[in-house]
């Protein structure tokens, strides 16, 4: 996410652990009128002697430790996130993204931030994207690319490109983290906010509601909220964040 929003709304409708403690069940003691002895009824495998109390069992599950984020952090995530809600990612399982949803943001994501790779072909109401730089995208965000190219709900596959209508929009849609948590193995998880905006916003969209409240602008509204798992890997030395899961 790296041209002017400006651009991004000019063709934005295009496309028109948690900790689990196990309680071990507690049954009710009763004692006969004949002996001192007590017995505990319904035990689930735990043996309880006649001076002891029954406790909750201790979880093997280490906790989930959340991450205090520092502004430069926090504004590398609200544009990494935002890659996705500008180009409408749909909710998918830790590897089980479809390939139209990896094409369609592969298409969106050139058309919002590398208008360089559009190429014209006579038609002056089309734009073309060769698939390459969709697998570019994809392999850059994702880790992985699409099994098959094919046409999807808005965009014709042609003799290895992408055709799409030029058009203007009015929605401008971006993220922020809310939260962040260490699952372990270069694994997070995150807490996402969505949000949209008029095309008349040039707020600051790392900006707090009351920032966007004091400066006048129209106010991002919220769309949605979204539960993300990402990776951090290294590239070449330079440390960057893959998308596995998102719903």
């Amino acid at each position: 996410m790296i041209k002017s929003r400006h651009f991004k709304m000019a063709v934005m409708t295009a496309t028109i652990a948690v900790v689990t403690t196990l309680f071990v069940g507690c049954g009710s003691k009763t004692t006969t009128t004949t002996t001192k002895d007590t017995t505990v009824q319904n035990k689930t495998n735990v043996e309880v002697k006649k001076t002891e109390e029954i406790k909750p069992a201790v979880s093997s599950k280490s906790e989930i430790k959340e991450i205090k984020m520092d502004a430069n952090l926090k504004k590398q995530l609200d544009t990494f996130f935002s890659n996705f809600s500008e180009a409408y990612v749909e909710p998918f399982e830790k590897g089980e993204i479809e390939d139209a949803n990896l094409i369609r943001f592969g298409v969106l994501h050139v058309i919002l931030n590398d208008s360089k790779l559009i190429e014209k072909k006579g038609e002056n109401n089309f734009g073309y994207i060769n698939a390459e730089n969709v697998d570019g995208a994809t392999m850059y965000y994702f880790g992985k690319k699409p099994q098959k190219h094919a046409n999807i709900e808005g965009y014709t596959y042609e003799n290895g490109y992408y055709k799409f209508p030029k058009a203007s929009g009015e929605v401008y849609t971006f993220s922020q983290i809310d939260k962040l948590y260490d699952l372990g193995s270069d694994t997070y998880k995150a807490e996402v906010s969505i949000y949209t905006a008029s095309s008349g916003f040039a707020g600051d969209y790392h900006g707090t509601l009351d920032q966007w409240k004091a400066s006048g602008e129209d106010i991002p509204k919220l769309n949605k909220k979204i539960n993300a798992v990402i990776r951090k890997i290294n590239d070449n030395g330079k440390e960057r964040y893959n998308l596995m899961e998102y719903r």
